[in-house]
């Protein structure tokens, strides 16, 4: 979810309505040491609803190496949408991310988060994103 603002508040109440409302309290999240989630407010968040908030090691940014990758591939995916502004097509980008198979994993992100495949629309089979984008306008 795109922030204008990363202040710890904001951070902390995107957390909630972006994943805990739709999805439920996550057991753990491993962040960096950026002073959003290391800050008394997200600590706390975290110890109130129960999540255990653990961090990476300093100067050591290998340790959240997987999601460093996770965002390589999303931006490489986002910069192949050049004619629409990056944020409209986040939506449909990540949709394509979440569904693909992970062979390392046996599944999609998508199966690991809802437990099945998504159904997906015959409109992504070719190049249609500019129909997709004309029907949903």
């Amino acid at each position: 979810m795109p922030l204008a603002d990363i202040r710890t508040e904001i951070v902390a109440q995107a957390l909630y309505s972006g994943w805990i409302s739709p999805f439920g309290v996550p057991q753990r999240i491993s962040a960096d040491r950026c002073s959003q989630f290391t800050s008394h407010v997200f600590h706390s968040l975290a110890r109130t609803i129960g999540i255990r908030l653990t961090h990476t090691a300093a100067y050591h940014p290998q340790a959240n190496g997987a999601i460093e990758r996770w965002h390589r591939t999303l931006k490489a995916a986002i910069m192949c949408h050049t004619s629409v502004h990056w944020v409209s097509a986040l939506t449909v980008v990540l949709l394509g991310l979440r569904t693909v198979f992970k062979e390392n994993l046996q599944c999609s992100l998508a199966e690991m988060v809802y437990g099945e495949t998504l159904c997906l629309p015959s409109l992504f089979s070719s190049n249609s994103n500019h129909r997709l984008q004309t029907m949903v306008s």
